[in-house]
């Protein structure tokens, strides 16, 4: 049976039907008010609580950070403090001492190089030499004896001539005896005289040639001390 039945008249259920509604509207408003109010009400408390959240978070994450980089500092600090603590004092090299003049010859290659050669030559040139007095003296000797024999061979010659001739008592034979012995005299000293020029000349070359390895080595001295200066800044 519908509500119009009930009242018997059109009136009166029209005024039931809007007294319903407004019972309904009633209802419907305050229920929605109150689940609208227990959503705000979770909504302030989801976001109270997800900024305490959040908050919390954030101040831990800056603190962890700040904490983080304290200790970075303070490590590259103590890095850097232990680095400037272990440079060490570079000092200038002390300048090298400079060798006596003795000691420095002695080591240098080129002045050693010509000293070596020096004596080497002269070595030779002497051994020349002897060799060349050797023999100059050997055939002097020769030349002699064998011109020592020659006179005796002829004074025993002119001798018997003279005495075939029975004129070894005349003075014919004393004067030919003594024109023999002062020819043969002549020649001996020229020979002699010859002999002494040879002998001269070799001692004059060796001479010569000892002074010329002299200057030779004083000249390498000389360069071996100019090298010896330059390198030790010596009169710089």
């Amino acid at each position: 049976m519908g509500l119009a039945d009930i009242g018997g008249g059109g009136g009166l259920g029209k005024a039931i039907g809007a007294s319903v509604a407004k019972v309904a509207k009633k209802t419907t408003g305050r229920s929605t008010g109150k689940a609208v109010s227990r959503a705000v009400k979770s909504t302030r408390k989801s976001s109270s609580s997800s900024g305490r959240s959040s908050g919390g978070g954030s101040s831990r994450g800056y603190s962890s950070r700040s904490s983080s980089s304290g200790s970075s500092r303070r490590s590259s600090g103590g890095s850097s403090g232990g680095s400037g603590g272990s440079r060490a004092v570079v000092s200038k090299p002390k300048p090298a001492a400079v060798p006596s003049l003795a000691s420095y010859l002695g080591t240098d290659a080129a002045y050693q190089d010509v000293l070596r050669g020096s004596k080497r030559s002269l070595s030779d040139f002497l051994s020349e030499l002897g060799r060349r007095r050797g023999e100059a003296g050997t055939q002097f000797n020769m030349t002699k004896s064998s011109m020592e024999r020659d006179r005796t061979q002829q004074l025993e010659d002119l001798r018997n001539e003279f005495a075939s001739r029975g004129l070894i008592q005349s003075g014919l034979y004393g004067e030919e005896q003594g024109k023999f012995q002062q020819q043969f005299a002549q020649q001996m000293q020229a020979m002699e005289q010859q002999q002494a020029a040879l002998m001269a000349d070799l001692l004059s070359q060796e001479t010569n040639y000892k002074r010329e390895q002299q200057l030779a080595t004083e000249a390498a001295k000389q360069e071996a001390l100019q090298r010896r200066a330059a390198k030790y800044k010596i009169g710089a």
